[in-house]
C-alpha cells in the first residue's frame, strides 16, 4: 500500500509513493539499466544486449503489437507462431465463425499452413526507441501554451516521423510521456497478413465468464494462435497474400517446461494502454463520484439487452458475442475501479502528496515559486468545470456513441457535410476536387457496410437506442444536450420511443438493403431528410463543434498543471528513476511469482490447478460449461511433461508485475528468458491499480504455459504444434 511520510530534510518534503518498487512500473526498454540491478538482484540472468538491442537479434524482437495496440503477443517458434489470449483473438474468430462452423464454441485447431484462416489484423514488430525529447521542443517557448505550444510540437513531430520511416517502410509512433516532459519515437515494422492457425473452445477460453473476470482463484485457458505471414523474402506486406508463407522471425522465446514457484523471477513485456498513476486528487474524486458510476449503469442496461435477445437464438448470441464481451469487461472494471479507489482512499492520499508538494514549492526560491505556485489552484479550476459538466461527455461517449446506428451514421453525416460545401463552392476546380472526396468516401462506405451489418441486430440496437436515449434525456440538463435534438424531442412531445421508432422505420442506417440501395444512388436530399442521419450527424456535431469547446480552458489548465507537477517531481528527486503512465508503447514490469492476502483471516495460494476447474464444472451453464471431451480426458490425468510427477496440472499463477489493458497477451518470462505464461487478468482487489498501484494487493493473473500445451496436445490432438516450439526442458 502507498503511504506518505514526510520528512523535514532541509525545507524539502518527501512522500514514499513517487520511489520506485521492483513490482511497480511499467519501463520503457531502450532505459533498460536504469532496472538492471535489481532485476538482477530478483533473479535476472540475461543481459541487458540479450534483451534489448537495436543491433543485434534480442528478446524485445519476440514482442509484437496486435492492430495499433488493443493486445499482445509473442513469437513462440521459428515459423512466426503468435501466441497470445483467447479473448485478444475473440473478435477474429468470432468472425470467422458461421452457426455450423462455430470455431468460437467449438475451437479451430488447422491441422497445417493451407488451413489457416486470414485473422484480418496485423502486428508490429519494434524496430527501436529513440528519446526525441530535444527534438520535439526545439522552438517551444517555456510558456508556450495551448495552440502555441501544440502547433510547433507537432511540426516537429511530423519531420522526425518522415525522417525515421525510412522512405515508408517504417510505422512510427510518437509518444509524449510525463504529459509533454519527455517524448519517445517508437519505429515499428508492421505485417499485415496474420493467420488463425488455433484456438480452444469458449468454454475452455472464456471459463468462469464475467462471473470469474477479474477474480482469483482462476482457472482460465486464456489463449489463442496465430502466424504472421511474409513474403518470400521474408519481408512485411500490407495485406493477406496467397503466396505469403510463415514469416522467419529474428527471436522467438523459448518454452520452459519447468513451471513456476513462489518467489521467482517474472518479466512482463507488451503494450500497456492507460494508466494515470499522476492523477490528482479533484481527479480521483471526480471519477468515482461521477464518471464512473454513470458509466457502469448506462453499460449495465446495454448488457440486459444484448442478454435478453442473445439467449433466444444461437444465432444472435454468436453476432453480439464479442461487443457483449466489449461491453462487460469495462462494466466490471468500472465497479471494481471506483470500490478499490474508495476502499483504499487515494483520493486523500493524493491530498497528502498534493499538500507536499506545495510545502516544497513554498520553501523554494521566486523562480520555483513563480512556475510551479499555481499548479494546484489549476486543478481545482480545472475540476470545478468537469466536476459540473463530465457527465454530458461521459453520457455522449457510453450512450450515444453506443448505440450502433448512430456510429455507422457518423460516415453519412461527413458525406452530408461535403455535399453542403460542394452546393456552396463556386469555383470548378476547387468542385471537380469535392466530388473526387465524396467518390472515395462513397466507395469507401459501400466496402465497409457489409462489414457493418454482418453482426448487427435491429431489434437489440431498437432497444439499445431507447434505453441509452433516455438515460441521456433524464441525466444530461438540456443545456449540456445539443440544441436541434432538444427541437427534435419536443416534435415528438418528449417521447423518446416515438423519436427512435421514427428513425428505425425510415432511415438507411438500419437496413443494409437500404443502405446499399442510397449509396449506388447517393443524394444530398435524402441524406438530408434521413432521420437517422440527422440524428447521427446532430450528436457529431455537436462532439466536434460544442462538447469539445465546453472543455477546452480546462482541458488546457489541466495539461499544464499536469505538465509543470511532474516536472517538478524530477527537480525534487533529481536520482529517482519515474515510470511513465502506459499509452500503448512498448513497456516491461518486473517482479516475482507471489501469493497474497485480499483480507482477514484470508490467503490466496499462487497457483490454481484442475482440480478447481473440476469443482466450478457447472454442465449446461454457459460460464461454467466444459468441451464434451475435456472431463473424460482431465480425468485420465494423462499430464505428461505439462506438470511434474506428483502434481495436478497447475492452470493459472500470480505474480506481482505491474500491467493494465493493451497488456492482455503478454507474455510472462523467467530469467533465463523462457516464456512460463501469458498474462490475462488483474485481480479484484487491485482494481485501483491503474490510478493507484497498491504492492500488497496488486497481481498480474497468467495461464500456465503447460496448461496451454495440455490443451493444444491432449484435448485438442494438435501436437504438431507443439513440436514447433523450442521446449527448454
Amino acid at each position: 500500500m502507498k503511504k506518505i511520510y514526510t520528512l523535514v530534510l532541509g525545507l524539502a518534503a518527501v512522500f514514499s509513493s513517487l520511489f520506485a518498487k521492483a513490482d511497480e512500473g511499467m519501463w520503457i526498454p531502450a532505459l533498460l539499466t536504469d532496472n538492471y540491478a535489481e532485476m538482477q538482484r530478483l533473479g535476472l540472468k540475461m543481459t541487458p544486449e540479450q534483451i534489448y538491442s537495436i543491433n543485434n537479434n534480442s528478446m524485445k524482437d519476440a514482442i509484437v503489437r496486435l492492430g495499433s495496440g488493443f493486445c499482445t503477443g509473442e513469437i513462440i517458434s521459428n515459423q512466426g507462431l503468435i501466441l497470445t489470449n483467447h479473448h485478444c483473438g475473440y473478435s477474429a474468430i468470432q468472425k470467422l465463425s458461421t452457426t455450423t462452423a462455430n470455431h468460437l464454441k467449438n475451437g479451430f485447431w488447422a491441422k497445417n499452413h493451407s488451413e489457416e484462416k486470414s485473422a484480418g489484423f496485423s502486428v508490429s514488430f519494434l524496430v527501436k526507441i529513440e528519446d526525441i525529447t530535444d527534438k520535439v521542443l526545439e522552438g517551444v517557448a517555456e510558456d508556450a501554451l495551448g495552440e502555441a505550444r501544440g502547433s510547433v510540437i507537432a511540426k516537429n513531430s511530423s519531420a522526425i516521423k518522415k525522417e525515421l520511416s525510412n522512405d515508408g517502410t517504417y510505422s512510427v509512433d510518437i509518444k509524449e510521456m510525463f504529459s509533454g516532459n519527455k517524448y519517445f519515437a517508437y519505429v515499428y515494422e508492421v505485417f499485415g497478413d496474420v493467420r488463425l492457425v488455433g484456438t480452444p473452445p469458449e468454454s475452455v477460453g472464456k471459463y468462469g465468464g464475467d462471473t470469474d473476470n477479474w477474480m482469483w482463484p482462476r482457472h482460465t485457458g486464456d489463449f489463442s494462435m496465430f502466424r504472421v505471414y511474409a513474403d518470400k523474402d521474408n519481408k512485411a506486406t500490407k495485406d493477406y497474400a496467397e503466396d505469403n508463407i510463415p514469416y522467419t522471425p529474428k527471436h522467438h522465446l523459448p518454452v520452459s517446461m519447468k513451471g513456476v514457484e513462489k518467489g521467482d523471477f517474472a518479466m512482463i513485456w507488451g503494450f500497456p494502454g492507460s494508466t494515470d498513476r499522476y492523477l490528482s486528487s479533484y481527479g480521483v474524486k471526480n471519477a468515482t463520484d461521477l464518471d464512473q458510476p454513470a458509466r457502469v449503469k448506462i453499460r449495465r442496461a446495454k448488457l440486459d439487452v444484448y442478454e435478453k435477445y442473445q439467449q433466444q437464438s444461437d444465432e444472435v448470441d454468436l453476432m453480439y458475442a464479442s461487443k457483449h464481451a466489449g461491453v462487460a469487461n469495462y462494466w466490471k472494471y468500472f465497479m471494481g475501479q471506483t470500490r478499490g479507489l474508495k476502499r483504499l482512499d487515494i483520493e486523500g492520499k493524493k491530498r497528502g502528496e498534493e499538500e507536499a508538494f506545495t510545502k516544497w514549492v513554498n520553501s523554494g526560491d521566486a523562480a520555483r515559486k513563480a512556475k510551479f505556485g499555481n499548479v494546484i489552484s489549476m486543478y481545482e479550476e480545472a475540476y470545478k468545470v468537469y466536476d459540473e459538466k463530465i457527465l454530458a461527455q461521459t453520457y455522449w461517449m457510453e450512450a450515444i456513441y453506443g448505440i450502433e446506428f448512430t456510429k455507422y451514421g457518423f460516415g453519412f453525416s461527413r458525406l452530408s457535410g461535403l455535399y453542403e460545401t460542394l452546393s456552396k463552392e463556386k469555383d470548378k476546380e476547387a468542385k471537380e476536387k469535392i466530388q473526387g472526396q465524396i467518390d472515395a468516401m462513397i466507395a469507401n462506405m459501400k466496402a465497409a457496410t457489409p462489414g457493418n451489418f454482418k453482426d448487427y441486430y435491429m431489434p437489440i440496437d431498437r432497444e439499445v437506442a431507447k434505453e441509452m436515449i433516455t438515460f441521456y434525456v433524464n441525466d444530461i440538463p438540456a443545456n449540456q444536450r445539443p440544441e436541434d435534438f432538444n427541437k427534435k424531442l419536443a416534435k415528438c412531445k418528449g417521447d423518446v420511443g416515438e423519436m427512435v421508432d421514427l428513425i428505425f422505420e425510415k432511415s438507411i442506417l438500419v437496413d443494409q438493403d437500404k443502405a446499399m440501395a442510397f449509396l449506388e444512388k447517393p443524394s444530398a436530399k435524402k441524406l438530408s431528410k434521413d432521420p437517422g442521419v440527422t440524428f447521427a450527424s446532430t450528436m457529431l456535431n455537436f462532439y466536434l463543434e460544442e462538447l469539445q469547446v465546453m472543455f477546452a480552458d480546462a482541458d488546457q489548465k489541466r495539461e499544464t498543471a499536469d505538465r509543470l507537477y511532474k516536472a517538478a517531481l524530477f527537480q525534487m528527486y533529481p536520482d529517482k528513476a519515474f515510470a511513465p503512465n502506459a499509452n500503448s508503447s512498448m513497456r516491461f514490469s518486473y517482479g516475482q511469482v507471489l501469493d497474497y492476502s485480499p483480507g482477514d483471516a484470508m490467503q490466496y495460494k499462487h497457483f490454481t490447478t484442475m482440480k478447481g476447474v473440476l469443482e466450478k464444472y457447472q454442465p449446461g451453464d454457459h460460464e461454467f460449461d466444459l468441451p464434451p471431451n475435456y472431463l473424460e480426458v482431465a480425468r485420465e490425468q494423462d499430464y505428461g511433461d505439462y506438470a511434474k510427477e506428483g502434481e495436478d496440472l497447475r492452470i493459472c499463477f500470480l505474480s506481482n508485475n505491474d500491467i493494465t489493458g493493451g497488456n492482455s497477451g503478454s507474455p510472462v518470462i523467467n530469467g533465463n528468458g523462457e516464456l512460463i505464461g501469458l498474462a490475462f487478468d488483474g485481480n479484484w482487489e487491485a482494481m485501483s491499480g491503474d490510478i493507484a498501484f497498491e504492492p500488497d494487493l496488486q497481481r498480474t493473473i497468467s495461464v500456465d504455459i503447460r496448461y496451454v500445451l495440455w490443451c493444444i496436445d491432449k484435448l485438442a490432438g494438435a501436437k504438431h504444434i507443439v513440436d514447433e516450439m523450442t521446449l527448454a526442458r
